[in-house]
């Protein structure tokens, strides 16, 4: 099984202006975290869209209502490996996926809703994005699946 492919990895502390930027190898689409000091959102970029900064974006959080943000915290930005999806880890939790090739955000609490314009949709089946980063591993010899 490959690993994901790591596309940023920065301290972060809630409520302090930060910008962490991760495109895929090709350049073709990118992502961008940023905490504006009052809230924490993630953008998905599709560059062959030159007109739209962004095609997607996703509520992570209003600095407001996170406990202990003052401590510092690890963020990570995965990809896939063909770079069709890209996820956002806090302390290794992850927070949204973008999924470029079925166009759609996903989060727990999807917000906002997506332009109607680009062709973006949301869902809140974030844990159903696992296995685009981890696939399940079985022994096809024995039938036993790994990851249980």
């Amino acid at each position: 099984m490959d690993a994901p492919f790591l596309g940023a990895e920065q301290e972060l502390i809630v409520g302090v202006e930060t910008v962490i930027e991760s495109d895929a190898l090709d350049e073709s689409r990118g992502v961008v975290f940023e905490d504006d000091g009052e809230t924490g959102y993630f953008y998905a970029r599709d560059y062959s869209v030159p007109d739209q900064l962004f095609v997607d974006a996703l509520l992570i959080y209003n600095v407001q209502g996170v406990t202990d943000r003052e401590k510092p915290c690890k963020l990570k930005i995965i990809w896939t490996r063909n770079f069709s999806a890209a996820a956002l880890m806090i302390n290794l939790v992850p927070h949204a996926v973008f999924h470029f090739e079925e166009q759609c955000g996903y989060a727990k609490n999807p917000f906002p809703e997506p332009d109607p314009s680009t062709g973006w949709t949301h869902s809140d089946e974030l844990l159903g994005t696992r296995d685009l980063f981890f696939p399940k591993q079985t022994n096809t010899e024995q039938g036993v699946d790994l990851n249980t």
